[in-house]
């Protein structure tokens, strides 16, 4: 039970994180790719997304900061430069 629970909550949380995205306006494309990237990379940096998601650099940038406005992702190191984001 504590499964199927645990199952329900984490597609309810992906569906809600989607629909902010949907929400984006012109950057949710780019937004929907980072986010696709993040699920299987839930520890991300700007670099290896960059790289990853065929994305700019300054792109990817300015998105995982509009995930972060939005509650979607969270910076964990309290650096200036190489920056680790968590979903």
């Amino acid at each position: 039970e504590q499964a199927v629970s645990t199952a329900q909550r984490i597609l309810a949380l992906l569906d809600s994180d989607r629909m902010k995205i949907e929400a984006m306006g012109r950057r949710g494309a780019s937004a929907q790719r980072v986010f696709e990237y993040a699920q299987t990379h839930p520890i991300l940096s700007l670099a290896a997304t960059a790289e990853q998601t065929g994305l700019s650099f300054p792109t990817v940038s300015a998105v995982v900061g509009d995930l972060q406005k939005a509650g979607i992702l969270r910076e964990i190191t309290g650096k200036q430069r190489r920056r680790l984001f968590v979903y």
